[in-house]
């Protein structure tokens, strides 16, 4: 920990809890606190420097060789050594390739990966996106009520990821499972060691599942995504190793569908919520992709990231020092109001929402940003114009993942009438 804490306010820095109850449940009225009152602080809970305002978030993301990525996927505070133990001995061995690597290692990694994601690609994909919506609709969607995330938002986008990877729909709950245990033992932090050594385990399991499916494509290519990335070879003609490879498809299969998991419930929560804006949609489908943008801007699936200050500095005026670990508040720079006017207040027609740092910025940009998009869009076209009058079920108290990172209710009921 650094001894600079007492130069830090005090009053928002002990205050600062990401994993409490009330931040889990709405952390927008602290983050408004410490924009105005500390923009960046010293949190000793997680021994991070908090930086709550746009332009110095996006100022981090644009320079990597001062803001390494490099602690972006690592534990958010040191686990037990159960649970260190646990996840050695389970054989997990992940290298650094995108979201926690920095130029020229992750040039090289995001050009072979880019691959997948381009706009062709995703075009391509629209219409099974389309029918997968349609089907799960006219399967859950039964007798005036169902569940929106847990009966629909918590499969579609995995079903989704798995025809990009070429995966079989049998092995969703593996993968649901692995995804949970990444989020409480990276981004969380469970006070019981059973709880920090059975996460670990279970994170150790899912790094072998992504093994297992390297290996299988080098014994046999398909014609996949993952199948492409094992055998795609770089300019000088050289290919990742498998070890690399492994992590590509681990963090794919868990960021491809949890955080549209979270955008889309996000989206409906919010929209349902503000029947004015629900209703225009309905009667002007082309407000949607802007609504969508406003809905990351608003309500972030990820509303922090990290990186770790390479040399002693300065930030807002804050002195950093150096191997200093920043959690940057997407959620807070989302809702800055010298970038967005008013903006606590969902505005689908708002003119700049898709200035937005939902998605990082810079070298680091989320690479599936347009497949997340794009899922977002069809679903709210579906259901916009299949239910016009969905609508919340009322007084229902919302739940979110207990993690730092990466927000989205957990379960959402829904109702309509006929």
């Amino acid at each position: 920990m650094f001894a600079a804490v007492a130069e830090q306010p005090d009053s928002i820095g002990s205050r600062f809890d990401p994993l409490g109850e009330s931040y889990l449940a709405d952390p927008y009225p602290f983050m408004a606190e410490a924009r105005e009152a500390a923009p960046v602080f010293y949190s000793e809970r997680i021994d991070h420097w908090v930086v709550t305002r746009y332009d110095d978030i996006r100022s981090v993301f644009l320079n990597p060789p001062l803001f390494s990525a490099i602690n972006a996927n690592s534990p958010l505070r040191p686990p037990c050594p159960a649970a260190a133990r646990a996840l050695q001995e389970g054989g997990f061995a992940s290298v650094r390739t995108l979201a926690n690597a920095d130029p020229p290692a992750h040039t090289r990694v995001r050009r072979i990966v880019n691959a997948a994601f381009t706009p062709k690609r995703v075009a391509e994909i629209e219409p099974f996106i389309r029918a997968t919506v349609r089907r799960l609709i006219e399967e859950r969607f039964l007798n005036g009520h169902a569940d929106f995330v847990r009966d629909f938002a918590w499969e579609l986008p995995v079903l989704v990821l798995f025809r990009i990877l070429g995966i079989e729909e049998t092995e969703i709950a593996r993968v649901k499972k692995g995804s949970w245990n990444r989020i409480l033992f990276i981004y969380g932090h469970p006070d019981n060691e059973a709880d920090q050594v059975g996460a670990a385990h279970g994170l150790a399991e899912f790094w072998r599942y992504a093994k297992s499916l390297v290996a299988d494509r080098e014994r046999e290519q398909r014609d996949d995504f993952t199948s492409a990335l094992v055998h795609a070879k770089d300019e000088n003609g050289e290919r990742l190793t498998a070890q690399q490879s492994a992590t590509v498809v681990l963090n794919l299969l868990f960021a491809g569908h949890e955080t549209t998991t979270a955008i889309l419930g996000n989206s409906f929560r919010r929209l349902l919520a503000d029947r004015q804006a629900w209703d225009n949609i309905v009667r002007d489908p082309s407000l949607i992709p802007n609504a969508v943008e406003e809905i990351l801007r608003l309500d972030s699936s990820v509303i922090a990231w990290r990186r770790r200050a390479t040399q002693a500095t300065r930030l807002a005026g804050v002195a950093i020092p150096k191997d200093a670990n920043l959690l940057l508040l997407l959620g807070s720079a989302n809702r800055d109001p010298t970038v967005f006017a008013d903006p606590d207040r969902l505005d689908i027609r708002r003119s700049n929402a898709k200035d937005h740092l939902a998605f990082g910025y810079g070298v680091h940009l989320c690479v599936g940003r347009p497949l997340a998009r794009l899922q977002a869009r069809v679903v709210i076209e579906e259901l916009s114009s299949r239910f016009p009058g969905l609508r919340l079920v009322p007084n229902v108290k919302y739940e979110f993942p207990p993690n730092v990172s990466f927000r989205g209710p957990l379960s959402l009921p829904v109702e309509w009438d006929g």
